[in-house]
């Protein structure tokens, strides 16, 4: 009840800064003024948000739709990995142009890292432009670039261990690593009382219910009943990690705030691949076992109004007046009817996109736009020339006639370096 009452809290006073927003216009100059943040909510799909928010139950985001433009993101296709969808978030550029083509490096089997990125990014175009610039979790931003601001990259949420110390890199400034790794939370610092909200523990069947049931069912639900502690500990890890990166988040807009913040925040992708098995046990050819249905079926839609609370605290932390942009990479449907679930093969075609802004227009539904249009608008609303090499182009339908008026689109033949 506490963070539904907080979440309201913070999604009324949204709706003041938008009334603020309004009365403000969008500035002047060459350039708009312009505070910006970002949020990327991995795997974030309408199926699954739409009841919810018919529910009530993801307040903050509403509040931003009510106030601005949402719309269906296509994502990349054919389907790929998140890192080389959010790289194209970031660049407006296709993997070909990138260079990021998953996990893994194809030709040396390493992990993929940000130096073989060879595409600049929206926030490298930022900072050069003299905005300053933040960026938190995002995929493959390891090693952290110099950029006009701070960097915490991915490997942050990593807790170093005596066998496995950080690498080097892992923030820029470099020194800004001690003062952020107190913010770090590991799996270990969760009380089992945080993690209760996202299941249903009583559900659980004990091993003398489960002997009770028919001999085909007895097993799996043995199986399920063994599996619980490894779901529940797993669980733990997706909910550190994006507290990790949402502390740090917090601590940087007080402490060291830019005009533009880019937070990547991965837990509902992790969850929708641990737990659909579980609320949507139907759509499998093995059977789900009772414990895991009735303990984790729910724990997806759970964790959305978990995101939807950080996004509030983001919003409220970031202040009055800024740009917001929540955007996922993909969606997430699940496996194919009666298949097993298999990495990207669950996810959607289709994710998120709301936008909210001077500039932005306002309660708008518009047309499905796709990923690599990102980093364009970003420039646009900055005021900013789109470069000509990018393969996405300007949400034109999101913004005002009046803003696009008096700040149109431009371009340049490119933003890489000469040479």
């Amino acid at each position: 009840m506490r963070h539904r009452r907080q979440a309201r809290i913070l999604a009324g006073g949204l709706a003041i800064a938008v009334a603020l927003w309004l009365s403000a216009g969008c500035g002047g100059g060459g350039a708009p003024e312009r505070r910006f943040l970002l949020v990327g909510i991995d795997a974030a799909d309408w199926s699954i948000i739409d009841p919810l928010l018919a529910e009530g139950k993801l307040p903050n985001l509403a509040a931003l739709m009510e106030a601005g433009v949402s719309c269906d993101l296509r994502s990349l296709e054919p389907k790929e990995k998140s890192p080389v969808i959010w790289t194209t978030i970031a660049t407006g550029k296709l993997p070909d142009k990138h260079g990021i083509g998953g996990y893994l490096d194809p030709t040396t089997k390493h992990i993929m890292t940000s130096n073989v990125r060879t595409a600049r990014t929206v926030w490298d175009i930022l900072g050069e432009s003299g905005r300053t610039v933040t960026v938190i979790g995002w995929l493959v931003s390891w090693p952290a670039e110099q950029v006009n601001g701070s960097m915490v990259t991915d490997y942050f949420r990593f807790a170093p261990r005596e066998d496995r110390p950080l690498p080097e890199k892992v923030t820029y400034p470099p020194e800004l690593l001690d003062e952020v790794s107190p913010l770090r939370v590991v799996a270990a610092d969760l009380e089992d009382e945080e993690l209760a909200r996202f299941m249903s523990l009583d559900g659980a069947l004990t091993r003398e219910e489960a002997q009770r049931l028919p001999r085909e069912e007895l097993f799996v639900e043995m199986r399920g009943i063994q599996s619980a502690d490894m779901q529940v500990n797993q669980l733990r890890d997706f909910v550190a990690g994006d507290r990790s990166f949402l502390g740090v988040a917090k601590y940087l807009m007080r402490e060291r705030p830019t005009d533009a913040f880019f937070v990547y925040l991965r837990g509902v992708d992790s969850t929708c691949h641990k737990f659909w098995r579980a609320g949507h046990a139907d759509d499998y050819d093995r059977p789900v076992s009772h414990t895991e249905e009735r303990v984790f079926g729910g724990t997806i839609e759970r964790y959305y109004e978990f995101a939807d609370e950080m996004l509030g605290e983001l919003i409220e932390e970031f202040g009055e007046g800024a740009t917001v942009i929540v955007c996922s990479d993909h969606g997430f449907t699940g496996p194919p009817l009666k298949g097993d679930s298999g990495g990207i093969r669950d996810h959607g075609p289709v994710g998120v996109l709301v936008m909210v802004g001077p500039g932005v227009k306002e309660r708008a539904r518009i047309p499905e736009q796709n990923v690599r249009d990102i980093t364009p608008t970003i420039l646009s609303l900055h005021g900013l020339p789109v470069g000509e090499d990018m393969d996405g182009a300007v949400i034109e339908e999101a913004l005002t006639p009046e803003f696009l008026r008096r700040y149109p689109v431009r371009t340049v033949p490119t933003h890489e370096p000469s040479g």
